[in-house]
């Protein structure tokens, strides 16, 4: 017993220490066992919901430190400037005294020490680092932290992760947009205000067969879907499994949690990524005793295409499009990065769980650079993928058209929202959607391209759709 309690002891303090230090490769390896993690996460998203009870439109985490700008006119010529202005403006427009009153308190009561706190930790890690490699002093790099924070409400975090630091894009700060201004309302409010705030069948990756399957949109096949003790085929009888790899994961997880790859060996032996061994009976127990509490979805692992085994350490690379509804009934693709998995994470190639990224040049499917997150300077900018040894940049994507046309028609099919996002593998036969994000994350593309999307086509487009959304409201 002291040996167990000792043993989870140490986990939860190896897990605070990847916390508190952004490692999020080992925090990914660790969230299994730290309930320390989920503990932090949930206090997150209760403290993100204080205060917004039937509120469309929320803040992240805190009030936002440029509410002055519902002050100036709107000009929808200034793209960036207009999104930022139509949220901060929805922001105040749906809340009464008393939240009105709350958000302005709240700038100086919350915001700032919040601000002031973050300063102080995300420059304790990235500050020495990149004094030695821009030579940039750390004085200075808090100095222009509080520029971007109090004139275009960018946190500390978003300082490093964008490469603020840098003169050339510091100087586009105003253009970067938010997540938590474009999930956090603005794509609602134009669903909603065109009549069309309708279920996004994405979430479910279930439903997302199904209507792939009718639509011939070729996605991974699935041998079976867990749920309630038992592994069933989509025809409801029972699954079994191949001998060939496979690969599980929760049928509405997101960022790549909870998935698991199993190698088939020979004798009906079974490897997980992360050493686990077990026989096919003890393998199809495991799944069904999974399953008793969440629904699971087994499908078999794909292997890439053969000119992208080097950027590959075991987990499967894709491909994320960001598309946007264009006019008419066009569907527009408007960034795209290549995502890739490294170090000891061999399951999925999730941004968020340390892996890297690179950029796709959509006129032409090439590569840019890659590059982690961007919250610790361990990774940097990449030309190799550091484990499989290939080259990043400058390597074309085979299949690169077919690609951009899966995206532009899948979200054809998932037209319930006006941007989603598209996790495509490129395998030897061609193209094949993984999953589809109906609020995908705008940060990626922007730390990875080194431009803001508030320059560009997603912005022209969405502020179009805005302007269309606010007149059709002034109509009614």
């Amino acid at each position: 017993m002291r040996t167990q309690v000792n043993s989870s002891l140490r986990r939860r303090q190896s897990s605070l220490k990847a916390l508190l230090g952004l490692d999020l490769r080992k925090t990914f390896v660790a969230r299994r066992d730290s309930g320390l993690i989920k503990l932090a996460l949930n206090v997150g998203r209760r403290l993100e919901k204080i205060g917004r009870k039937r509120r469309r439109f929320p803040v992240m985490g805190c009030p936002p430190l440029n509410l002055w700008m519902i002050l100036q006119p709107l000009r929808a010529e200034d793209a960036p400037r207009y999104i930022h202005q139509i949220y901060l403006k929805e922001l105040w427009r749906e809340r009464g005294f008393f939240g009105r009153l709350g958000l302005v308190a709240g700038t100086f009561v919350w915001s700032v020490p919040l601000n002031l706190a973050a300063m102080a930790w995300l420059t304790a890690i990235n500050g020495a680092a990149i004094a030695r490699s821009s030579g940039k002093s750390v004085v200075r790099q808090v100095l222009e932290q509080f520029q971007v924070a109090f004139v275009h409400n960018i946190m500390p975090p978003w300082y490093y992760q964008f490469d603020l630091h840098e003169d050339r894009k510091r100087a586009h700060a105003r253009a970067y947009l938010h997540r938590f201004e474009l999930k956090g309302g603005l794509y609602k409010m134009i669903s909603r205000r065109s009549g069309k705030l309708l279920k996004s069948p994405l979430r479910d990756k279930g439903k997302f067969a199904e209507v792939c399957a009718k639509s011939g949109l070729r996605t991974l096949p699935v041998i079976g879907i867990a749920r309630g003790g038992a592994l069933v085929t989509e025809s409801g009888g029972r699954a079994q499994l191949p001998e060939e790899d496979i690969f599980v994961k929760p049928l509405g997880g997101r960022g790549g949690l909870g998935a698991e790859q199993w190698s088939y060996g020979d004798g009906q032996s079974w490897r997980s990524a992360d050493g686990r061994q077990s026989t096919t009976d003890e393998l199809m127990h495991y799944i069904e005793t999974l399953s008793r509490t969440e629904t699971y979805v087994v499908q078999k692992r794909a292997i890439p295409h053969p000119n992208l085994i080097d950027l590959s350490n075991g987990a499967l690379p894709t491909a994320r499009i960001l598309t946007i509804k264009g006019e008419g009934e066009s569907w527009e693709a408007v960034a795209g990065i290549f995502r890739m998995a490294i170090g000891v994470n061999r399951t999925v190639d999730n941004y968020h769980a340390g892996g890297i990224a690179a950029n796709i040049d959509l006129a032409t499917g090439t590569l840019g650079r890659a590059t982690d997150i961007g919250l610790t300077p361990d990774i940097g900018w990449l030309d190799r993928h550091p484990d499989a040894g290939g080259a990043i940049t400058g390597r074309d994507l085979p299949f690169w058209p077919e690609v951009l046309a899966l995206a532009r028609r899948a979200h054809s099919v998932f037209n319930q929202r006006l941007v989603a996002g598209w996790d495509i593998a490129i395998l030897a036969d061609g193209p094949v959607l993984v999953e589809g994000n109906s609020a995908p994350d705008t940060d990626i593309h922007q730390r990875v391209s080194g431009l803001p999307l508030g320059e560009g086509p997603f912005a022209t487009l969405l502020v179009s759709h805005l302007h269309r959304a606010l007149i059709r409201e002034s109509v009614a």
